[in-house]
């Protein structure tokens, strides 16, 4: 399984200052896992979310990180796709820039966003997202290799005009879609891109994983190559003892359900957009067992890799077996002491990683059929 990190840029230090420590903090860790033969680093896009994510502009981030590392790949997980939060162009010609800086480093991860906070603010209806999400996913591909690019629907029309410039990886980079739902995964899976598992419990991967890699069986891609990677968002922090680990970390990962919980109380307390409702249900059945479950069952579950090196090793090996190929490992929370993170990183590069099963023979992984020049 690989290893990567994913980064909300979170901080319970609300203010100016704490806010650019949590950034700098950021660059250290990212810089150490680089270091450590680390796979990826994740950002989110999100806004007016000021409790929960401070990534307002995850491009600018991975610009400063691509001077600064030489090897972990950057992870745009996920570019905001409603036209009028970005528009799909835009998307285009930053990718771009960004994969030319880094000499060809960039996954791209496309998603629609789950909060009204979002949404309502760019004066985008829900329902429209998903089109809209789509839409870019399949222009982005002939922006990427076509010399002249048009675009004429219902719902984008993008007069003839050279995108300019190409990226580095040919034919472009891999592709990923946020995982929130069943439907979204099967997407995922029908038309040959990554999946992003944010909302999905690790409980429930085996499961998701299952109907992904049948849906990649009849998979007509919507990029120029398939890539058939199942990545997993993983509450995380790595230390010498359980206990040291869940005393850190655990109320980190309860606050985080309990703030996520605010942000789509809009939708769960009111009306629920049609093509949200299974993941808004979803959620609350996630809410209530949280509030139920102590954190150490949570991890014993599977749930969350959290705790010693023999711990976190347990944890990935169930991920590993229901067919996960890489895991987001979320560190960086509210209160989680920089040191704490750095020395979480190493051990589990150092002790955990050597120590994991390799995947099952049957269990497909990605071609390389992205290559930088």
């Amino acid at each position: 399984m690989d290893l990567s990190l994913f980064f909300e840029i979170e901080t319970a230090d609300m203010t100016e200052a704490g806010i650019k420590r949590c950034y700098d903090q950021m660059i250290e860790q990212t810089m150490l896992a680089d270091e450590l033969g680390y796979k990826t680093v994740w950002f989110v896009e999100h806004h007016f979310l000021p409790f929960l994510s401070y990534c307002v502009s995850p491009e600018l981030v991975l610009s400063h990180l691509a001077a600064r590392t030489r090897n972990i790949r950057l992870g745009h997980g996920i570019v905001l796709l409603p036209f009028t939060i970005n528009h799909p162009v835009r998307v285009a010609e930053r990718i771009a820039v960004l994969d030319i800086l880094s000499n060809g480093r960039v996954e791209f991860g496309g998603g629609r966003s789950t909060t009204d906070a979002e949404l309502s603010a760019f004066h985008i209806d829900p329902d429209a997202t998903r089109p809209q999400w789509e839409e870019t996913l399949r222009m982005l591909p002939a922006m990427w290799t076509e010399k002249r690019f048009s675009w004429n629907s219902p719902l984008m029309q993008i007069p003839e005009r050279p995108i300019e410039p190409k990226p580095v990886q040919k034919p472009h980079p891999p592709m990923w879609v946020a995982c929130n739902q069943p439907a979204t995964v099967e997407f995922a899976g029908k038309n040959g891109l990554g999946v992003l598992a944010f909302g999905i419990g690790q409980g429930q991967s085996n499961e998701f994983v299952r109907k992904y890699r049948e849906k990649l069986k009849e998979a007509q891609p919507i990029g120029k190559f398939i890539n058939p990677r199942f990545a997993l968002l993983t509450f995380t922090l790595c230390c010498p003892t359980d206990e040291e680990a869940l005393a850190v970390q655990g109320p980190n990962v309860k606050r985080y359900v309990e703030d996520t919980r605010i942000i789509f109380s809009p939708w769960i307390d009111g009306k629920i957009p049609e093509t949200y409702r299974w993941q808004m249900e979803d959620n609350k059945l996630k809410f209530k067992m949280f509030e139920q479950i102590a954190m150490e069952d949570i991890v014993k579950a599977g749930g969350a890799c959290i705790g010693s090196p023999d711990t976190c090793v347990k944890v990935l090996d169930y991920l590993t077996d229901a067919g996960v190929d890489e895991a987001l490992m979320f560190m960086q929370m509210y209160t989680t002491p920089h040191d704490k993170i750095m020395r979480s990183i190493e051990l589990l590069a150092k002790e955990v990683k050597p120590r994991l099963k390799s995947p099952a023979n049957d269990s497909p992984q990605a071609p390389a059929t992205a290559t930088s020049r």
